[in-house]
């Protein structure tokens, strides 16, 4: 029987194809290029993936988030996806505009106009109030709490205190650089690194607050607990650390659409090998993440993060 004490969420970050080539160096760095199409993008990531979590979730009994970036939603086969994840009964939250990774630097009025348009793009699709956000690349600034507020958002789920990825992505991010490849990724201070792991309430100004649900990491090791550390790890790793996130009092599991494509069976471009769990097989990613979620399950109490955050 689950513990009431123990809290867990469950969401997928629905991130397209085309992202991967922006966070790896092989296109342009922060948004769009000149020659992107929203309504024409390889829709794989919503149209294989996604339906494939809804599978998943529906076996374990999960109500997940999906964080939508929302100029896909011009593909006329996104949008038949989203209506099946509404109609499934998760929730919806904001992931920007077009996913620039260096949000966080933007002006003040282009923060805002990235974040009210998506915001009010996902509500007009869904007949949701979208009341969560989560910042491409993870990545936030005083600033950007400001406007993910301004725009009537009431929580946020980007704070990833977990120094083993962060340190990998800058050594990966200083290596794409070397190699005259820059990703659109940015680095976080070290302050994220060894921030809050369970959810608190960010002080904004004029006295206002927005809830933070940070992604999970595991208490004291600060080891991932996402869907590509799970998938790494392979079932030895999962069983080794699975103690600890038994008795964890908050887990935030965050996954990607891409997690559950196969990279043979659905023809995936040769390019997206630089993810290393692409190299794993769906049969054996959907295991691993499949035994995750029912041992979750059993552990944990599990809401959406909206419901958390309230």
């Amino acid at each position: 029987m689950a513990n009431q004490m123990l809290r867990a969420a469950v969401n997928v970050d629905v991130d397209g194809l085309y992202l991967y080539d922006r966070v790896h160096g092989l296109t342009g760095t922060s948004g769009n290029t000149s020659d992107f199409d929203p309504a024409a993008h390889d829709p794989r990531a919503w149209t294989l993936g996604v339906p494939r979590f809804l599978d998943l979730f529906a076996r374990c009994g999960v109500k997940g988030t999906f964080f939508v970036v929302a100029q896909d939603l011009a593909h006329r086969e996104v949008r038949a996806v989203l209506a099946d994840v509404v109609a499934a009964g998760h929730e919806i939250g904001s992931h920007s505009l077009t996913h620039p990774y260096n949000l966080s630097r933007l002006p003040a009025d282009a923060q805002l106009e990235e974040l009210r348009v998506s915001r009010q793009t996902l509500q007009d699709a869904t007949g949701q109030g979208i009341e969560g956000f989560r910042a491409p690349g993870y990545v936030l600034s005083p600033q950007l709490l400001e406007t993910i507020a301004k725009v009537g958002h009431t929580w946020d789920s980007s704070r990833f205190p977990c120094p083993p990825y962060q340190a990998a992505k800058a050594a990966a991010i200083g290596l794409y650089r070397v190699t005259k490849h820059p990703s659109g990724s940015l680095p976080e201070s070290p302050t994220v690194w060894f921030g809050k792991r369970t959810p608190y309430a960010e002080m904004l100004s004029g006295g206002k607050q927005l809830t933070e649900l940070p992604i999970g990491v595991l208490p004291t090791v600060r080891w991932p607990i996402i869907g590509t550390s799970v998938i790494m790890a392979g079932e030895l790793g999962r069983l080794a650390w699975q103690p600890l996130v038994d008795r964890s009092d908050w887990i935030n599991f965050e996954l990607h659409a891409i997690d559950l494509l196969d990279h043979v069976g659905d023809a995936l471009p040769e390019r997206l090998l630089v993810q290393p769990d692409q190299k794993v097989s769906l049969r054996r990613k959907w295991v691993l993440l499949l035994r995750m979620l029912e041992r979750l399950a059993q552990t944990h109490t599990l809401r959406t993060l909206g419901e958390w955050a309230t």
